[in-house]
């Protein structure tokens, strides 16, 4: 009897452990940041068991041998916020995909821009800064340039609008505008070739929105061999993925400024892997200056549709860009005091930091086309207007066998205008009717306002201006990008990366200026000046006379570039790391340019037959090809650094760069064989980090030197160039007391010029110190409340190379809140440049003649204060 008790005992326990091991299943997925990038090193914890798991360098995961019933998914990591999903187990595999989402300032974050492979940013040697979509919120940035200024070691002269800003970063200089040496890319790849084209800018063809997810930004370090023409550094906007679903509307107006805006984004993952999102804005408005009508309008649209594999991804996606936006160039203005001590003030009847040079009277520029020397007209209206189609995809897939390939193209079309104006020359009346007469060859006529009853011309505060309008025509600036690479595991500790970049960028401009005489008044309502029986609609020449007619030019080039790279990433122990990769910079330039009239005189402009005072000396380029251009070169750049973890919280890093940027063909000059005076400027980079993780956030201290060997190159219709060394500290920091969060950041540079008659002096729009601080405050039951305040502040820095006239420090406040209405939706309120400070980016000259017992000067401050409401619901 005992036997067969023992028998069916034995029996049901075997089928019971038959029954068991049935049920068994796995939980597998990927895990990826909010960009839908894969995330190595989290912790998958099923709640209640001891059955866990860790993802891999993919994103992977995997829990084996799990039994049937109801689980508790969570997942950690630091920097990211808790994950947690409830799941049920009925005898089948389940697949749970997630996104995990950033939580405060963190080393741990992974890093994709500028790095021969992603890893956290304990784990690099290289200064990266990264700003979440909390943090570009609470800069309410109001162009690219407004955003880069809160990322240390950038000083970016964003008083120009929304785009065509200048950008200096650790003392490699702002020679010849825009930024030569400096990279700003879009999802991994160049917006363009060169960041200091004339009127073609990077960040004119880039636009805050809501489609932004995450910007990243490497100053220095890995840059020379991870993008071309970027030594100094790289930003990298990269875009939400719909990795997780979610979206937001939201609609914005000005309180202070006519302006209003609708920003709208959605994503969300689809069946089979699929995820999409897409969003843009459109707008309309006069903007944070007075200009006489409405000079901000149009908008964009990017989409993305991802396609995710057991091993990988593939991504496509689109951009259309159609927006106009006012740009504003030096103006008129007081200058009190001495220039080592100066004050920079409002004229009467026109203030600094709420006009501008643009008037209702402005609005339509006429000359000659440098493509076909026929009639051009122009509406100024358009002012800074990019138009830009473009399509793009990007991969990334495991091959197995520790190979891993990855690639990235992008083709964009694009065009546009650029036309604002200029103060050329600003005086009395008798002073700017004696320069603008001589130059323009008119004889005796009167000056008359050039509409209405064309009275006698007597402005009230007894001055006038010379503007020359900067009329350009970006008939082609279209590019494609792409960016192969394979990486090996050679061992655990052992990887190598080889890849790919080739480029083709266009550039077919032209520049078509023009005269006008204006009087000094703000508020749009600057009216023009005639010489009366000579000019046309205040337009006294079709070309700039006081400049000998420079300024009628023509671009059409197309450079070729291929750029094969190497990296090793090697984990020489447990806390050192070593990295280093070299870079073939192959380059190919062809075309042609024009610079300058190719003859001056009668042009019956309106084809009456008769030729007028203002046809009778039109400057035109016509006939030949002009200045062939034929032109290879090649470079080598190289970067090495290490990092050491001196424990899980702290790291110090060392890193040496050399490395080098091509030039715009519009930024050099070129002998009769067709080859380039200077066809590259080298850059050497030292710098040594230390990163720390706080009980309650991050610090980063970055010391740096470096040495820019340049050329003389072309800046409008002046040379200007120079050697240039500078040394410095970098000092960053973000962190969180509860409800509150301070981010913030300073750099103090020592740049010197290393040749040249201004050897020793400091490069001009060069501050010792750039700083930012950013506290926010977070309230209400569940922290749906926020205020927040900003503060961007310079030291002074000089207005040229020859460190006479100086520009004074400043700093302005930036405020931003948020009332949370309800679940979704939220109320927000903010203002830009709360105490309306002047700061003074750019000074054209060091003071154009007197006006009573101070002097005049053309200059550029930052917009003063402007409001705006918000309503968002996201959901």
């Amino acid at each position: 009897m005992n036997s067969k008790k023992h028998t069916w005992s034995l029996l049901f326990l075997m089928l019971f452990s038959v029954s068991a091991i049935f049920a068994q299943s796995t939980i597998s997925g990927t895990v990826k940041d909010q960009s839908g990038m894969p995330l190595g090193g989290v912790n998958v914890i099923l709640g209640g068991t001891t059955k866990g798991s860790v993802s891999d360098f993919d994103g992977n995961y995997s829990i084996n041998n799990v039994e049937n019933g109801t689980y508790t998914l969570n997942a950690t990591f630091l920097g990211y916020k808790a994950f947690s999903k409830s799941i049920t187990v009925q005898g089948k595999d389940v697949i749970i995909n997630f996104t995990m989402a950033e939580d405060a300032a963190t080393l741990d974050e992974v890093v994709v821009t500028g790095v021969v492979n992603p890893k956290s940013k304990i784990e690099s040697s290289v200064s990266v800064s990264t700003m979440d979509v909390k943090l570009i919120e609470q800069a309410s940035p109001r162009s690219a340039g407004e955003l880069f200024r809160n990322v240390p070691g950038i000083r970016a002269e964003s008083s120009g609008g929304e785009g065509n800003a200048n950008f200096n970063v650790r003392g490699v200089p702002i020679s010849s505008g825009g930024s030569r040496y400096f990279q700003i890319q879009e999802d991994g790849l160049p917006l363009n070739l060169f960041g200091d084209t004339s009127f073609g800018n990077a960040d004119n063809f880039l636009r805050i929105d809501s489609n932004i997810g995450r910007v990243e930004a490497i100053r220095g370090g890995s840059a020379s061999t991870q993008t071309s023409n970027g030594p100094a550094g790289i930003i990298n906007m990269i875009s939400k993925t719909g990795s997780t679903e979610g979206g937001s509307f939201g609609t914005t107006f000005g309180l202070d400024y006519q302006s209003n805006r609708l920003d709208f984004e959605y994503g969300a993952p689809l069946e089979n892997g699929l995820s999409y999102h897409i969003g843009g804005f459109m707008r309309s408005g006069e903007g944070p200056r007075e200009i006489g009508y409405q000079g901000n309008k149009g908008g964009q649209f990017k989409a993305n549709l991802t396609k995710t594999f057991e091993n990988g991804y593939v991504r496509v996606y689109t951009k259309f860009l159609n927006d106009k936006s006012v740009m504003y160039l030096p103006m008129p203005m007081l200058l009190k005091g001495s220039n080592s001590n100066p004050t920079f003030a409002n004229l009467p009847g026109f203030d600094i930091t709420s006009d501008a040079v643009q008037s209702a009277y402005l609005q339509q520029s006429a000359g000659t086309s440098p493509f076909s020397g026929e009639r051009h007209v122009n509406d100024v209206r358009n002012g800074n207007n990019p138009i830009s189609k473009a399509l793009g995809a990007e991969f990334s897939f495991d091959l197995g066998d520790d190979w891993r390939v990855a690639g990235k193209a992008r083709y964009s079309n694009n065009s546009g205008q650029w036309v604002a104006p200029f103060t050329a020359a600003v005086g009395t009346v008798a002073e700017i009717d004696a320069t603008a007469r001589a130059a323009a060859g008119a004889g005796s006529e009167p000056l008359v306002y050039a509409d209405g009853a064309r009275e006698a011309f007597n402005p009230s505060n007894g001055l006038a201006q010379i503007i020359h309008m900067f009329d350009v025509t970006v008939d082609d600036l279209s590019n494609f990008f792409s960016d192969v690479k394979i990486s090996k595991k050679l061992s655990d500790n052992v990887g190598v990366t080889a890849g790919l970049f080739s480029a083709t960028q266009n550039t077919k401009i032209g520049w078509q200026w023009s005269s006008f005489l204006s009087e000094v008044k703000g508020g749009g309502e600057a009216r023009l000046v005639d010489f009366d029986g000579f000019s046309r609609g205040g337009q006294y020449s079709y070309g700039t006379p006081v400049w000998g007619n420079c300024c009628q030019r023509k671009y059409n080039t197309v450079h070729n570039v291929n750029s094969p790279y190497v990296g090793v990433d090697a984990d020489l122990s447990d806390k050192l790391n070593f990295d280093g990769s070299i870079r073939f910079e192959n380059v190919r330039v062809n075309g042609n340019i024009q610079a300058g009239p190719t003859s001056q005189g009668n042009f019956d402009y309106d084809g009456d037959g008769i030729i007028q005072g203002i046809e009778q000396s039109v400057p035109v380029i016509i006939g030949n090809a002009g200045q062939v251009i034929n032109d290879k070169y090649n470079f080598v750049s190289y970067s090495a650094g290490f990092n050491y973890k001196l424990n899980q919280g702290a790291a110090v890093f060392a890193r040496y760069s050399s490395g080098a940027s091509g030039r715009a063909s519009d930024r050099n000059n070129y002998g009769t064989n067709g080859k380039a005076d200077v066809q590259f400027d080298e850059v050497s980079q030292l710098e040594v980090g230390y990163k720390k993780r706080l009980k309650n956030g991050i610090l980063n201290l970055t010391g740096f030197m470096s040495n820019t060997d340049e050329g003389l190159s072309n800046e409008l219709n002046r040379s200007v160039g120079n050697p240039f060394k500078a040394i410095g500290i970098e000092a960053e920091t973000g962190l969180t007391f509860g409800d509150f969060d301070l981010n913030g950041s300073v750099t103090w540079t020592k740049a010197e010029i290393d040749g040249g008659a201004n050897k020793g002096n400091t490069p001009r729009r060069q501050a010792d110190f750039v700083y930012n601080v950013s506290p926010t405050y977070s309230f209400g039951q569940t922290k749906q409340h926020i205020v927040g305040l900003s503060v961007l502040g310079t030291s002074k820095s000089y207005a040229q190379d020859d460190n006479d006239l100086v520009m004074p420090g400043y700093a302005y406040f930036n405020l931003i809140a948020k009332i949370g209405l309800t679940e979704g939706l939220s109320l927000g309120f903010n203002v830009n440049n709360l105490f309306d400070s002047v700061g003074i980016t750019e000074v054209e000259g060091n003071g154009d003649g007197a006006f009573g017992s101070d002097r005049l000067v053309r200059a550029r401050s930052i917009s003063g204060r402007s409001s705006t409401i918000s309503l968002q619901y996201k959901f």
